[in-house]
């Protein structure tokens, strides 16, 4: 049993000093397109089930007095430029050649018509309002409370979004960090769908705003194997702390501020 010793916050003008730390779980985007919808992970090149880690999530949310719950969703509009199917929308502003084969999945330059950007082509997935986009029903959602924080992201349909702070250029910020800024959050937990994707973006962002951060890697499941193992490289270079649960009844926090993994 891995033992982590939590140190406490220095003061910063990112994060509130807090005598004791306050932590959140972050619950990155455990919905149905990613589970059994259009960009279900279960297709994907490493052949992960999205669904394996609503029980690991659920027993973290019912075992672990986490101060603050977020769930993030994945909310675009019908015409938002990551979805390979509106690509014909956009074909005037591919980088080089415009009339060049393109298949879904391929990393494309589009110059606009906003912004310069690199961009993954996805089947078309988390369409507002929709049941593609829905929580997935197994998920334990906590009752709206103050301790709870609904996050919708990727809704400009001109830019992709993978972290909940903001989008892929920054541009656009969420409202995440204002509100766990608001409730003195200190630490971060972050688990969900995908690895390689949207739970990395997260947690580098929440690094960068002097969270501490931990993912937890056996609640999170990704697209590609190469991508997971060199994402999770890149979040521990960063300083963010990779860590499991093992037994999940295992996993607390104590009053002497361990949480034990």
């Amino acid at each position: 049993m891995k033992t982590i010793i939590i140190s406490k916050v220095v003061e910063t003008s990112r994060v509130k000093k807090s005598a004791q730390p306050i932590n959140a779980l972050i619950v990155v985007d455990v919905q149905n397109c990613f589970i059994n919808g259009n960009l279900s992970l279960s297709k994907s090149p490493a052949g992960q089930d999205g669904a394996e880690v609503i029980p690991i999530i659920n027993n973290l949310i019912r075992t672990i007095p986490f101060d603050v719950i977020v769930y993030t969703q994945d909310w675009h509009p019908w015409n938002h430029i990551s979805f390979f199917e509106n690509l014909h929308f956009r074909r005037q502003y591919l980088a080089g050649d415009q009339n060049q084969t393109i298949k879904m999945f391929d990393k494309v330059t589009y110059l606009g018509p906003k912004y310069k950007m690199e961009q993954v082509l996805w089947p078309t997935h988390c369409i507002q309002e929709t049941e593609d986009a829905a929580l997935h029903k197994d998920l334990d959602v906590i009752s709206s409370s103050s301790r709870v924080i609904h996050i919708r992201k990727g809704i400009d349909p001109d830019i992709d979004s993978y972290s909940a702070f903001a989008d892929n250029y920054g541009v656009r910020k969420t409202e995440l960090h204002d509100k766990l800024k608001e409730r003195n959050v200190t630490q971060v937990f972050i688990a969900g769908l995908a690895t390689d994707y949207c739970v990395t973006s997260t947690a580098l962002d929440a690094f960068d705003l002097n969270y501490i951060t931990y993912v937890v890697k056996d609640a999170s499941r990704g697209v590609t194997l190469s991508t997971i193992k060199s994402q999770l490289k890149k979040l521990k270079q960063h300083g963010v702390h990779i860590i499991t649960t093992n037994n999940s009844s295992k996993y607390k926090k104590t009053s002497s501020d361990e949480i034990f993994v």
